[in-house]
């Protein structure tokens, strides 16, 4: 299977055989798997094989012993003073001329040795890929600790979330109890009245209801009411005959849902209605726009 690009699993699998660590299986399964014109597998077979053959070049070179240089010089000087056999049998050396050999000069003992050049010992380059694997499986290993801390903490964070979702749901509900209860409550007492709030010409959709007690002079209004402009809020007004008595701001959460309970310090026994208006955030004395919603008390 050819593959686009090359994944961390591959990348650790060509660095394993660029070092010769992998069974002889998985070695021989990974040639046939570049073999088959895989480009990512082989571009970083190749990248991983450079690194490996320059580690075993990494040691520095070492200098020979001095007392080398004295032997080597020794063992020379012993090997020109053997003398060569005069006869040999079928071969008369005297009948024969001899060339003259220059003089044979004897090696100074100032003179500097210079050793040859030695390649590398075996055991650096060992030294060498056996780091070079222990930190590739600790770099792994790090990187998985690290993968796995991400998701344990993302988990975590969406766990917390999930609670937090929860509790704000139990208290919306625990909220709507506690209002249900409310509004039972006060339109079980006698001379309590109600009103029907609908919507007007600015805000068709808005709709609600008010229960107003004229004996303690409060009022209990909910529905729910289009947001209201920035800077702007919903104000009750509740209507007689001749005037319009201002009974405070509703409390409209983001979502357009009411649910207020107030009283006044006016003392009325003709009130025959209830409006709401949009006026400024600090509320108004008198409307300064047209009723979004208007209710007739029965």
């Amino acid at each position: 299977m050819k593959h686009e690009r090359a994944t961390e699993e591959l990348r650790e699998l060509a660095a394993l055989y660029a070092l010769g660590s992998l069974t002889q299986l998985e070695a021989r399964s990974f040639e046939i798997h570049i073999h088959e014109e895989c480009p990512a597998c082989r571009a970083e077979y190749l990248r991983f094989q450079r690194i490996a053959a320059g580690i075993g070049f990494a040691a520095e070179e070492v200098a020979p012993p001095e007392y080398l240089r004295d032997l080597l010089t020794a063992r020379v000087e012993r090997g020109e003073q053997i003398p060569l056999p005069a006869e040999m049998p079928g071969n008369n050396l005297e009948d024969k001329p001899q060339p003259k050999k220059p003089p044979v000069q004897p090696f100074a003992r100032s003179a500097v040795f210079q050793p040859p050049q030695q390649k590398p010992g075996f055991f650096p380059w060992i030294l060498a890929a056996a780091l070079a694997i222990l930190a590739l499986m600790a770099f792994y290993a790090w990187r998985s600790e690290q993968r796995a801390n991400g998701r344990l903490q993302a988990k975590a964070a969406a766990a917390q979330s999930d609670a937090e979702n929860l509790r704000i749901l139990m208290d919306v509900r625990n909220a709507r109890s506690t209002d249900l209860e409310q509004i039972q409550a006060m339109s079980g007492k006698p001379g309590v009245r109600m009103a029907r709030l609908a919507g007007q010409a600015p805000a068709p959709s808005a709709a609600g209801a008010i229960l107003w007690d004229p004996q303690e002079s409060r009022y209990l209004v909910f529905g729910h009411f289009p947001p209201a402009d920035e800077g702007m809020a919903y104000q009750l007004w509740l209507l007689t005959q001749t005037t319009k008595i201002p009974a405070g701001l509703l409390k409209v959460d983001p979502t357009g849902r009411t649910f207020t309970s107030a009283g006044i310090q006016h003392q009325a026994s003709d009130i025959t209605g209830a409006g709401v208006t949009v006026e400024p955030a600090q509320g108004s004395p008198t409307p300064t726009t047209r009723f979004h919603a208007l209710g007739r008390f029965e």
